[in-house]
């Protein structure tokens, strides 16, 4: 029996998924450079037509590796946007963005590699930019709503912050805690800062 017009979206959807958790493997392991569309295709264990059906060129490959990884950050910051007060949807962006790193290290291996390399940056073009743009201003606007006024730069330190330890786990898991250093975020920016004393 033929498939339905579903079925064969769904079979085209779990097929690109499979390639694109292949591509992600191979760069991570190879590097970007070095990693071909026949590593790939090897990877994931088709003939490079197929992958050429589904992906014009490495770049391409490249490109849908960096939005999915984007989407499922995306996915993490969505999460903090349930109820809660502001502290407790920060609180969970913090937690969830961890939990993300040790879930996907592999992506998160390959994306420091893409975000300091220049050949990438330059494929990436204004994606880039504008993921970590964004990323930055959804934390400005929850340390706002917690009550920092100096939610602009703290918004900044706290990206690093996520970042710094983030790109170091992946580097050498043992020797960062992500639980211990999320509870020490969560107690310095998740807190309204308390009101100045006044003078008497």
């Amino acid at each position: 029996m033929p498939r339905t017009r579903q079925q064969t979206q769904e079979l085209r959807a779990d097929r690109e998924r499979h390639l694109l958790d292949a591509a992600r493997t191979t760069f991570a392991r190879l590097g970007v450079e070095r990693a071909t569309i026949r590593d790939i295709a090897a990877e994931a264990g088709v003939a490079q037509g197929l992958l050429y059906n589904y992906f014009r060129s490495k770049d391409d490959l490249l490109r849908a590796v960096f939005r999915a990884g984007a989407r499922e950050v995306g996915e993490a910051f969505a999460a903090g946007e349930a109820a809660g007060t502001a502290a407790e949807r920060l609180e969970r962006v913090i937690r969830r963005s961890f939990e993300l790193v040790e879930e996907r290290r592999d992506f998160w291996q390959l994306s420091y590699m893409l975000r300091h390399h220049p050949r990438t940056v330059e494929v990436l073009g204004d994606e880039l930019s504008g993921w970590t743009a964004g990323v930055r201003e959804h934390l400005e606007s929850l340390l706002r709503e917690v009550g920092h006024a100096d939610a602009p730069a703290l918004s900044r330190v706290l990206f690093a912050a996520i970042d710094g330890v983030s790109q170091h786990y992946v580097l050498d898991p043992a020797a960062y805690p992500l639980e211990t250093t999320a509870e020490c975020l969560v107690r310095h920016f998740c807190r309204a800062p308390a009101a100045p004393a006044t003078r008497r």
